[in-house]
C-alpha cells in the first residue's frame, strides 16, 4: 500500500533497485501513464525478480556497469526491446574525499559485509603468501577488514582459520566502521577479493583517495579498472603488493578520467528526467 501510495502521488516513478519493490509497482495498475525508471545495480540479476517486472510501463532501465546488462540479457535476451537501457556509473563525490601521496606499505583494508560474495577467505590466503611466502616472509603485513558479517558461518570460519594459519597478529577486525574517514588514514592498500560485483564504490573511493587497489578479476573488471592491479591468482595478488610500482595521482586521475563523479551521476539522472 505505501508503494501504491507513492505511485498515486508521483509523476515520475523511480525504482532504486530492480527487486520486490520494482515488482509490486510495476504491476500496480495505476502506474500506466506514469513515468517509470529502474536503476539495476547488481544483485538482482541473479534472481528471479527481473522476470516478474511489468517492463511494458517502464521508460528507462539504468545499470551501473556494462557487464550487468550482458548478464541481465543472458537470462531475458530481449530486455533492450523491452525498454530503452542505460549505463550511469556510481559516482563518488571528489570534494569531500582527501586525496594525498600514499606509498607502499604494510596496511591493506579489506571492506565490504562479510558474505560469500566478497570471498574473504582468499584475502586470508593472500596475507598468508604476504608474512609466509617463500620470497617474501614479512610479518608487518596486516589485514584490516572494515565490514559486519551477514553469515556468522564466516565468522566461525575466519576466525578459526586465522587461528590454524598462524595470522592472530595480522588481522583486525574493526567491524561496522562509521568513520570511514579515519579507517583510510593510514591505509596502503585495498584488497578487493569479490567474486562479483557491479560498480564498487569502496574501490572507485580507495583509488579516489590515492590508495592502490588490488582487484580480484571479477567479470566486468578488466573492462572498468586499470589492468595492472587486477590478479587472477593468489601469487599474482601478492606480486602486485609487492611490486614497488605504486602511483597515487594515477589512481586519482583513473576515476577523474572515467567521469565517475557524483556529479557526472546525478547529471546524467537529471538528463534522463528532463528527456522523459
Amino acid at each position: 500500500q505505501e508503494i501504491y501510495n507513492a505511485i498515486d502521488y508521483g509523476d515520475i516513478i523511480f525504482f532504486e533497485w530492480a527487486n520486490q519493490s520494482a515488482i509490486i509497482g510495476t504491476n500496480y495498475e495505476d502506474i500506466k501513464g506514469k513515468k517509470v525508471i529502474v536503476r539495476l545495480h547488481s544483485y538482482e540479476i541473479f534472481s528471479d525478480m527481473p522476470k516478474q517486472i511489468n517492463w511494458a510501463v517502464v521508460d528507462r532501465l539504468i545499470f551501473v556497469a556494462p557487464h550487468i546488462r550482458d548478464i541481465l540479457k543472458e537470462t531475458i535476451a530481449d530486455i533492450e526491446e523491452k525498454v530503452k537501457t542505460e549505463i550511469i556509473y556510481n559516482g563518488v563525490d571528489l570534494d569531500k574525499i582527501p586525496f594525498r601521496e600514499r606509498q607502499a606499505g604494510f596496511n591493506i583494508a579489506w571492506v565490504g559485509y562479510i558474505n560469500y560474495k566478497k570471498n574473504p577467505q582468499m584475502a586470508l590466503q593472500i596475507l598468508k603468501k604476504l608474512t609466509e611466502g617463500m620470497y617474501i616472509a614479512d610479518q608487518r603485513y596486516t589485514l584490516h577488514i572494515a565490514g559486519s558479517y551477514q553469515d556468522l558461518r564466516y565468522k566461525v570460519y575466519l576466525e578459526y582459520m586465522i587461528k590454524e594459519m598462524g595470522l592472530q597478529e595480522n588481522v583486525i577486525f574493526h567491524g561496522w566502521v562509521d568513520d570511514m574517514e579515519g579507517f583510510w588514514e593510514d591505509k596502503n592498500y585495498l584488497l578487493h577479493t569479490s567474486l562479483h560485483e557491479g560498480h564498487s564504490l569502496a574501490i572507485t573511493e580507495a583509488l579516489s583517495r590515492g590508495i592502490k587497489s588490488v582487484i580480484h578479476n571479477f567479470r566486468g573488471s578488466k573492462n572498468l579498472y586499470p589492468k595492472d592491479i587486477i590478479f587472477n591468482t593468489i601469487n599474482e595478488a601478492v606480486d602486485i603488493i609487492v611490486e614497488k610500482c605504486y602511483n597515487s595521482n594515477r589512481y586519482r586521475d583513473w576515476v577523474i578520467k572515467k567521469n565517475w563523479t557524483l556529479k557526472n551521476q546525478l547529471n546524467q539522472i537529471r538528463r534522463i528526467i528532463k528527456e522523459l
